[in-house]
């Protein structure tokens, strides 16, 4: 269990581990169960600058400390596949050529602008919540984004002949599903009831939703698919938390 969480960890982040932990496919497809718990530790993490920053900053300024920190530590990973699957989907008509222009490393302007209304979006959203729930919900968020691979792999078969992505999404199966979904329902208890509850709705709705659409477009998902996805749900549960707010329940 310890080495497959670390190959999640390896895989989703630049966090140091073993340098002989070699891995192979169905190691990599059976350390998916790990990936919310991953979430977790980058979500922990994230909120853990927050902390610190807010101690000597303001609030927005920590803010976006936390954001760049979740940045640092990921590599961007999830953030690259939400832009190529932007200039794929918004510059491409056939199966073929989305798949094409999701290869090429060049950022189009579909992608840009999927990076900047994400990035605003988080920082927007969060800096608009108290502090006291600032940090819950990048715990959560980063949690449950995470998870979202584990549904779509086992809905959606995978798009291309080759890729990382497919040596995950080939070996999930219902093992992985329940440890992440276990996870994911420890970690809501961070969060009220309800909205632990409406929390564990929006990440379901974007999840059909994503799915649906790769299955029209693609007949399948990629790697890139994967990313966007997982972005698309953390972004929506930072604006769940807002609209909690406003309406008077957080």
């Amino acid at each position: 269990m310890i080495r497959l969480f670390l190959i999640a960890v390896q895989f989703l982040t630049r966090l140091p581990v073993p340098h002989d932990l070699a891995t192979t496919e169905e190691e990599l497809g059976r350390a998916s169960g790990f990936f919310p718990l991953v979430g977790a530790l980058i979500g922990g993490l994230s909120a853990l600058v927050f902390t610190l920053a807010h101690q000597v900053l303001p609030l927005s300024s920590s803010v976006l400390l936390a954001l760049v920190g979740a940045l640092w530590l990921t590599n961007g990973f999830h953030e690259d596949g939400l832009a190529d699957s932007f200039d794929g989907f918004g510059g491409g008509w056939t199966k073929e050529r989305v798949l094409e222009i999701m290869r090429d490393s060049r950022l189009g302007s579909f992608g840009v602008l999927a990076l900047v209304m994400l990035l605003l979006g988080k920082y927007d959203f969060l800096s608009s919540l108290p502090a006291a729930q600032v940090w819950r919900w990048l715990i959560v968020a980063h949690t449950a984004s995470r998870w979202t691979v584990l549904p779509l792999c086992a809905w959606l078969p995978y798009a291309r002949a080759e890729g990382q992505g497919k040596l995950v999404a080939q070996r999930i199966g219902g093992t992985q599903i329940i440890a992440g979904t276990i996870t994911l329902a420890l970690i809501l208890c961070l969060l009220s009831w309800q909205a632990a509850a409406l929390a564990a709705v929006v990440t379901g709705i974007v999840v059909w939703l994503c799915g649906r659409y790769f299955r029209a477009r693609l007949q399948g998902l990629t790697g890139d698919c994967l990313g966007a996805a997982n972005q698309l749900t953390e972004v929506a549960l930072y604006l769940l938390a807002l609209v909690l707010l406003r309406r008077g329940w957080l």
